[in-house]
């Protein structure tokens, strides 16, 4: 009997044995197989940063770098002031035999304003200037909207904000008559508003 129990003993020592040896070589390759992964992707991440490092420029070159930007971008911008202004882009540019003065008509503006209960009283004549080889063109257009023309005049003037028609230059009410001028002509044929016996009162 006491040998049966020593062999079971035996056998059942063996069977542990057996059982750990067989965890233990399960464990193992998994773990192993996991540091692996874990190295090959830490050497991978290493080599993308020391690539990298070679292609960031140091601050020197970073410095040279924003010079040549800035320079470049200087000439672009020169170069675009040039387009701006060549050719027939403004009439200070072009020659007093190259552009011609047209009468656009003699105007009495009379705007009310119901708030102060006043009325603002304006005359003037307005002239324009043409490039000389466009006259015979801003003629043509000029008599078939000429009412057209003279209305967004009046009503440009009409809607000026009194401190607008004491400015010397008359820059806005200038710009306001050039733009509604050609898009009544329908093309940029106007190159230039001048006002000649400017006067308004408020009454």
């Amino acid at each position: 009997m006491a040998d049966i129990m020593a062999d079971n003993v035996e056998e059942n020592a063996e069977s542990l044995e057996s059982a750990e040896s067989t965890e233990a070589t399960a464990k193992g390759p998994g773990l192993m197989t996991l540091v692996k992964a874990v190295a090959f992707v830490s050497v991978i991440v290493l080599i993308e940063i020391a690539a990298a490092s070679m292609f960031i420029p140091s601050e020197e070159e970073t410095a040279v770098i924003a010079e040549k930007l800035a320079a470049a971008d200087a000439a672009v911008n020169i170069t675009s002031e040039e387009d701006l202004t060549d050719g027939k882009e403004g009439p200070a540019l072009i020659s007093s035999e190259e552009m011609r003065e047209v009468s656009l008509g003699s105007f009495h503006v009379v705007a009310y304003n119901p708030e102060s209960g006043s009325s603002l009283n304006v005359d003037f004549d307005l002239y324009g200037i043409v490039l000389a080889d466009e006259e015979n063109e801003f003629f043509d257009l000029y008599d078939a909207s000429k009412s057209r023309i003279s209305e967004q005049i009046m009503i440009t003037v009409r809607s000026t904000d009194p401190a607008d028609l004491s400015d010397p230059g008359l820059g806005l009410i200038k710009r306001k008559i050039l733009e509604k001028t050609n898009r009544a002509l329908g093309k940029p044929l106007l190159r230039e508003a001048i006002f000649s016996k400017f006067s308004f009162v408020e009454r």
